[in-house]
């Protein structure tokens, strides 16, 4: 009896093959709107789809040393999040947001 719990093996595409997904992480970073000091991560999660975090800074105003200096993990946090599905139409792309169904309904 097969265990139901298992994936299929997934099949390799050739780059460029039809159905096969480019990353287009990078250039998504670059395009989506931003505020001053956001750093944009986005990953491909499968079909054209990605997940999109806008990372920013925090005060540092409740700090008990808020003169210490340099990048620490703590002080940044993710400001936004977004799913994305992302498609490209000769030279520009096509970003449109995913909303989940819970989200549909809701003004």
């Amino acid at each position: 009896m097969p265990d139901s719990n298992s994936f299929a093996p997934g099949g390799q595409r050739a780059p460029g093959a039809p159905g096969a997904s480019e990353d287009l992480s990078d250039e998504i970073s670059r395009l989506v709107e931003k505020q001053p000091g956001d750093y944009i991560r986005c990953t491909l999660v499968c079909n054209g789809n990605y997940r999109c975090n806008w990372w920013a800074a925090q005060s540092t105003k409740g700090y008990d040393n808020p003169g210490m200096a340099g990048l620490l993990v703590t002080t940044h946090r993710v400001r936004q999040s977004r799913f994305l599905h992302v498609t490209k139409s000769g030279d520009r792309l096509v970003i449109e947001e995913v909303r989940s169904r819970s989200h549909d309904g809701e003004a």
